[in-house]
C-alpha cells in the first residue's frame, strides 16, 4: 500500500465515527419521544484487495440498525385513550378512513380523535349538524380495530374485518338492539318465614335500543290448585218456613290455592223447591242464565226427598286469580218429614283444589311488566301460566327450571331467555343479588372510552351502561428491525420483512396491552453517553492518525529536495 494509500483507513474511521456519533445525538434527542426505537451503529471492515498477507487501501465503515424489537419504558397517563404495548406486538395503522390507504405500524399509544364526515343529529328536540369522530394516533393515521359483533361479546379475528373505530357521542344511538339472551345469579333464602316474598329488577333493551325493566317476583309459598268440583253433602230441613233462608258456607281455592269462602244462601220458596244463591261476602255470583242470573230453583222429588234439579251449577268467583268451578249439587237432599224448623244439616263436603303452602326447596316466580305479571310457564298447561315453581335440589342447587322465556307486551318490548343456573337456595336471611348479564345495545349517546388489558375499547354510555365497542389488534413480525422507520415514529414493511400476522393480545407471543399508560423510547441515557465517549475517543484516535501520516508524507516530499 502506498503511502497516500494509507489516509483512507483514518479517514474512513472519522466518517464512521462521526455516522455513530450522529445516531447517538438522535436517540439522546428522542429520549421521551413516545414510540421512539433506538438505532445502534455497528462497523465492518473494508478490505479491497488481499494478496498473501498483504492487503491494499481498506478501512472501516458503519452501519446503523434499530431496534425495533425492544421494549421501551411505560409511562401512567390520566387520558382513557392512552393505552401501551407491554411486550411484542404493534399497532395497525392506516393513512385512509377507508381502509385503502398505506398501512403503518407503530408502538406509541398516545391515541387521539379527528374530525371526520358531517352528521345530522337530534337533540332535545332539535336538529343539529356535527362531525364524526375516529380514534388517531399522533400523526392522524386512524388506528384500526376490531368492532364487536352482534352477540356483543365476542369480537372477529381477521384481518379483513379490520376498520377505523368512531368513538363520537352519536356513533350508536341508531344501533340499538333488542336482548335476546340474559342470565342472572342470586340466591333466594331458605330460612325466610313463610309466605317471604321479594322481588329483583333486571334490565333489558328492545327492538330501538330503549332501557326494559322487568321485575321477578320471588315468593317462598308454592302455589296450590283451583278447585273445580265442588260437593256439599247436606240435609234441607223440609219444615223451614217459606221465604226464609238458612246459610252454610263452603270453602274452595283460586288457581294460586288460595282460600276463597262462599256462602250458600238457601230460601224455601214452597213446597219441595227450593232458591239457591252463592254469595262471596256481600256480592251475589252468578249462577244461572236466566232473568235472576244470581240465583237457581233447585227442586226436590217429594217422596224421596233426592235432588230432581238442577244436578250442578257453574260458580265464578270476582278475584283475579278466580277460576270457575261446578257446584255439584247431586248430593243435596230435602229428606221428608225429618228436620226440625231452621235446621240445615251438614253431613260432609269435598272439593279437588289443593291449598298454597310453603314447601322445602322450592319457590314461586312471577315475571312482571309494569307491574302486569306475564305468561311464563303456558308450557305447562296450568291454570296459572304467570307463576312458575322453581325447585331446587337438596344441596340449594337450582333443578328446574334452568332457564325461562320472557316475553314483554309493551310494544317493541323484547323476547328473550333468562339463564337462571346460577339461582341458588342456601340460607341468607333475604335475597341475595349475585350477577346479571344481558346483550342488546343501547340507543343511549357515547359519554366516553376505556381500554382493558385485553385491548377491548369499553364504551361509557349515558344511561349508565358500559359495554365493548372494539378492540385493539396486534401487529406481530417474524424479523420487526427489519422494518423501516419513517416520519412520526411509525414503521412500514421492507422488501426484507416478514408479511405481518394480526394476533389479539396475549395470545400467541403478541403482548399485553395497558390501559392508561404509553410507551416512550427505548433510550438508555447511561449506555448512550458511555457510545458517546468511546465513539469521541475512535474519532479522536482516527483523527491523530490521519495527522501522523499527513506529516509522515512531508517528511516523505521533502527529501527529494
Amino acid at each position: 500500500m502506498s503511502l497516500l494509500g494509507q489516509f483512507a483507513a483514518p479517514v474512513g474511521a472519522m466518517l464512521a465515527q462521526s455516522k455513530a456519533m450522529e445516531v447517538i445525538g438522535m436517540n439522546i434527542a428522542n429520549l421521551n419521544t413516545g414510540g421512539y426505537k433506538r438505532s445502534q451503529t455497528n462497523f465492518y471492515t473494508m478490505v479491497a484487495r488481499t494478496y498473501g498477507n498483504n492487503h491494499d487501501i481498506g478501512g472501516v465503515n458503519g452501519i446503523t440498525r434499530t431496534l425495533v424489537d425492544q421494549q421501551g419504558q411505560l409511562l401512567g397517563s390520566d387520558s382513557n385513550l392512552d393505552v401501551a404495548i407491554n411486550g411484542n406486538g404493534f399497532f395497525v395503522l392506516n393513512t385512509q378512513l377507508d381502509g385503502n390507504g398505506t398501512t403503518y405500524y407503530g408502538r406509541d399509544g398516545m391515541l387521539g380523535m379527528s374530525l371526520g364526515n358531517e352528521i345530522t343529529t337530534t337533540l332535545n328536540g332539535n336538529t343539529v349538524t356535527t362531525r364524526e369522530g375516529y380514534v388517531v394516533d399522533k400523526n392522524g393515521y386512524y388506528v384500526m380495530g376490531w368492532p364487536v359483533n352482534a352477540d356483543q361479546e365476542t369480537f372477529p379475528t381477521d384481518e379483513g374485518s379490520l376498520a377505523p373505530m368512531r368513538i363520537d357521542p352519536e356513533t350508536f344511538t341508531n344501533n340499538g338492539e333488542a336482548t335476546t339472551t340474559a342470565s342472572i345469579g342470586l340466591n333466594v333464602p331458605s330460612d325466610a318465614a313463610v309466605n317471604y316474598s321479594e322481588s329483583t329488577y333486571i334490565k333489558t333493551f328492545d327492538a330501538t335500543g330503549a332501557s326494559k325493566t322487568f321485575q321477578l317476583r320471588w315468593t317462598n309459598i308454592v302455589l296450590g290448585s283451583h278447585t273445580q268440583t265442588a260437593t256439599p253433602n247436606w240435609q234441607l230441613p223440609e219444615a223451614l218456613a217459606i221465604g226464609t233462608p238458612t246459610t252454610s258456607s263452603i270453602t274452595t281455592y283460586n288457581n294460586r290455592g288460595y282460600e276463597k269462602d262462599l256462602n250458600l244462601e238457601w230460601t224455601r220458596s214452597g213446597a219441595n223447591t227450593w232458591e239457591l244463591a252463592v254469595q262471596e261476602g256481600s256480592t251475589a255470583l252468578n249462577i244461572d242464565t236466566d232473568a235472576t242470573p244470581t240465583s237457581v230453583t233447585v227442586t226436590f222429588d217429594p217422596v224421596t226427598g233426592d235432588i230432581i234439579s238442577p244436578a250442578s251449577v257453574s260458580v265464578t268467583g270476582t278475584g283475579d286469580w278466580d277460576e270457575t268451578f261446578t257446584l255439584d249439587l247431586s248430593s243435596i237432599s230435602q229428606p221428608i218429614g225429618g228436620s226440625a224448623v231452621g235446621a240445615l244439616t251438614e253431613t260432609g263436603f269435598t272439593q279437588d283444589g289443593t291449598v298454597a303452602a310453603a314447601d322445602k326447596n322450592k319457590y314461586s316466580l312471577e315475571v312482571l311488566e309494569n307491574g302486569i305479571p306475564l305468561d311464563i310457564d303456558s308450557a305447562s298447561g296450568d291454570s296459572t301460566p304467570t307463576v312458575m315453581t322453581v325447585t331446587f335440589d337438596g344441596s340449594a342447587k337450582l333443578q328446574s327450571p334452568t332457564s325461562i322465556t320472557i316475553t314483554g307486551t309493551a310494544t317493541g318490548a323484547p323476547s328473550f331467555t333468562l339463564d337462571m343456573q346460577n339461582v341458588t337456595n342456601y340460607a341468607s336471611g333475604t335475597l341475595v343479588e349475585n350477577s346479571y348479564d344481558y346483550n342488546g345495545r343501547s340507543n343511549a349517546r357515547l359519554d366516553h372510552v376505556s381500554f382493558n388489558a385485553s385491548g377491548e375499547m369499553i364504551g361509557h354510555f349515558a344511561d349508565a351502561t358500559t359495554r365493548p365497542i372494539y378492540k385493539l389488534p396486534l401487529a406481530t413480525f417474524t424479523n420487526p428491525n427489519s422494518l423501516d422507520p419513517i416520519n412520526g415514529n411509525v414503521f412500514k414493511v421492507s422488501g426484507e420483512t416478514s408479511a405481518p400476522v394480526i394476533r389479539v393480545a396475549g395470545g400467541q407471543g403478541a403482548g399485553q396491552f395497558v390501559p392508561n399508560a404509553r410507551e416512550i423510547s427505548n433510550v438508555d441515557m447511561a449506555d448512550e453517553f458511555t457510545s458517546m465517549i468511546m465513539t469521541q475517543k475512535a474519532y479522536n484516535m482516527g483523527s491523530t492518525t490521519f495527522k501522523t501520516i499527513d506529516e509522515m508524507s512531508q517528511v516523505a516530499r521533502d527529501l527529494k529536495r
